[in-house]
């Protein structure tokens, strides 16, 4: 279905699973917006992008409320509609020491997943001037 690559919006990447999947799955990877908070998963990501030698681009940004309609309309604008919207958990970590800030959805890192839907319902409404 996509022979030249998708545009992938990865909120709360994590170290990149779907990313890794859809690449071992052969589908080459056109555009990444990858949204993720901690350092260290984001150089994981990248330095993975880099080790297979990844044609596409890889955009990082370390917080998602900075994903606001004018910078989605301008990485739009630029690389086109996103194909798929992928979404991790904001309030997990690999060595779980984020237990003390996630409080149900109250949590100081729970919280932010409400900004998944914020940036789907602006990706969705924006989606048919870029298709």
């Amino acid at each position: 279905m996509y022979p030249d690559g998708v545009n992938l919006l990865s909120l709360f990447s994590g170290i990149g699973g779907a990313e890794v999947a859809l690449h071992r799955l052969g589908i080459p990877l056109k555009t990444v917006v990858s949204v993720e908070k901690s350092e260290v998963n984001r150089n994981i990501v990248r330095s993975w992008w880099e080790q297979t030698n990844q044609k596409g681009n890889l955009i990082d940004m370390d917080d998602v409320q900075q994903l606001d309609s004018d910078r989605l309309e301008q990485l739009m604008s630029v690389y086109g509609g996103f194909d798929l919207i992928v979404g991790g958990s904001p309030c997990n970590n690999l060595a779980g020491s984020n237990r003390v800030s996630r409080n149900g959805l109250e949590g100081s890192e729970s919280s932010l997943f409400y900004d998944y839907f914020r940036i789907l319902d602006l990706v969705k409404a924006m989606a048919p001037r870029f298709r």
